[in-house]
């Protein structure tokens, strides 16, 4: 026989809320007959219970927050739970708003038990902050049922769980009203009494949805159920129950999604290079703000993110409070590992991977650039700008005269580096626009002619000078085929 483990969520949509205290009772309240839902451990101490009208929970809190059931966010925390869980246990089924369903049987053969089967499952839970209750049964109904009374059962043990399943009333069985009053009628309220009569005399009494009940619930008959396959991409929206209009207090809550990032990534050994941070603000007015955060050499830690975030969020404006944040993937891959020497002790407190992350939360990715080295003999040309860190092949333009354009020339600064093909004829800063010559130099090497650039109507012909000012400063200087002179690089 199939032995399934079922979880129940009693509370999953106030666990899933962030709330930096339990200070103040909190219930989940169902807007149309205005009952409580959940409570927190705050509001229960208060008195309030489940199923409690909202006018006598206001009466014994005082300071009491009310949030509005919705159902779809709990399905999205459900199928949140279930893509974790995934990676433990192959067969799972979603039952929404608050279960989920494993198929133990098929995998007791890698984890060789049943205990350590829940050890690695219980972990996972825990990890998420939520709570749950669990039952083992071998059938879907027995597990759901067992679950759903808080059972806490994890056993193969079919007596003892036939056991367990015969002492529940039948009240929690979910049957409709009208078979639980013909039952009682008959002076059957517990399993027991009912799973003592066998499927033939309930067919006669009883109509077809009950025996097909009980045939599942038995065993007897097969349980149709739809697998979950999950995709591989991580989304988490938290919920704040408080209203943030500094983006410090942000830290927190960011901390607790970056924990569960880390645990996503580390599980499948790889790393995330951009992610994507939404502020969902009060007002409706005002659209959600998403806020890239990027990573140089890819990243999994929490603590590297929380210290890009802070360093993001620094020059964010906001227009409203913050309700909500959400923090999606967008680039992942494998992890890289650097080859490090095990007996050097020193190591740069940042590397350059991390100064360049900092730099971009800092000042924007727009603003810190990287230079390339391109195959042109024109000095201007032989550097482009790039992405930071990232190796490109030269290009060589002789072979494709016509893919250069003008459009795509770099700006290049006084600070440029040039690559050096002889260290005492190319200067290590070149200037950003060649400047006439006025004051006298003398000449102590040259000339080297650069003929170039015909293919894309940026011809250059100049002879250059390695030159000395009166005043011993080193220049590059060249001469036009008009005899005019110019300085284009200066000698540290």
């Amino acid at each position: 026989m199939t032995l399934w483990l079922y979880l129940h969520f009693p509370s999953l949509q106030l666990d899933s809320l962030y709330a930096n205290n339990e200070q103040t009772p909190i219930i989940i309240v169902d807007e149309k007959k205005y009952h409580v839902l959940q409570a927190n451990n705050m509001a229960h101490e208060k008195g309030i219970q489940l199923g409690m009208g909202l006018g006598s929970a206001a009466t014994l809190a005082q300071n009491l927050q009310v949030i509005p059931y919705n159902r779809d966010l709990e399905y999205q925390r459900l199928t949140r739970i279930a893509r974790w869980l995934y990676l433990l246990s192959a067969d799972i089924c979603v039952y929404p708003p608050d279960g989920i369903l494993l198929k133990v049987s098929n995998m007791l053969t890698l984890y060789h038990d049943l205990a350590r089967y829940w050890e690695a499952i219980s972990e996972h839970l825990e990890a998420m902050s939520v709570r749950f209750h669990y039952a083992c049964g071998y059938s879907v109904y027995s597990a759901i049922l067992l679950a759903k009374h808080n059972a806490a059962l994890i056993s193969d043990d079919k007596h003892l769980i036939e056991q367990k399943l015969a002492q529940l009333p039948l009240t929690l069985t979910g049957l409709a009203s009208s078979t639980l009053q013909s039952l009682q009628r008959l002076g059957i309220s517990h399993m027991s009494q009912l799973l003592g009569l066998s499927l033939s005399e309930i067919a006669k009494r009883f109509d077809i949805e009950l025996v097909n009940y009980i045939g599942q619930l038995t065993g007897q008959l097969q349980h149709p159920v739809t697998f979950y396959h999950p995709d591989e991409t991580f989304q988490h929206h938290l919920d704040l129950w408080f209203e943030v209009t500094n983006c410090q207090r942000l830290q927190k809550p960011l901390e607790k999604v970056y924990r569960l990032l880390q645990r996503f990534l580390s599980l499948r050994d790889q790393c995330c290079h951009q992610l994507q941070l939404m502020l969902h603000f009060r007002d409706v007015e005002h659209p959600p703000l998403c806020i890239d955060i990027h990573s140089a050499k890819g990243e999994y830690r929490a603590d590297k993110w929380l210290a890009l975030s802070e360093l993001r969020l620094q020059s964010v404006y906001l227009p409203a409070p913050i309700i909500a944040i959400e923090v999606r993937v967008l680039q992942v891959h494998g992890n890289d590992y650097q080859v490090m020497d095990l007996l050097q002790h020193k190591h740069a407190s940042v590397s350059v991977a991390d100064l360049v992350s900092r730099l971009s939360a800092k000042l924007g990715q727009a603003s810190v650039r990287g230079i390339n080295v391109v195959d042109d003999h024109r000095p201007e040309q032989a550097l482009q700008y790039g992405e930071p860190l990232q190796r490109t092949n030269s290009l060589t333009h002789h072979n494709v005269p016509q893919g250069i354009k003008k459009s795509n020339k770099p700006q290049l600064s006084q600070t440029t580096i040039l690559p050096q093909l002889d260290a005492s004829l190319r200067p290590l800063l070149l200037l950003n626009s060649p400047l006439p010559l006025h004051e006298h130099v003398s000449i102590e090497h040259g000339p080297e002619r650069i003929v170039s650039g015909w293919w894309d109507d940026d011809m250059v012909c100049r002879d250059y000078f390695v030159a000395v000012t009166c005043k011993g400063q080193w220049l590059w200087v060249y001469r036009t085929p008009e005899h005019e002179w110019f300085v284009h690089g200066v000698f540290s």
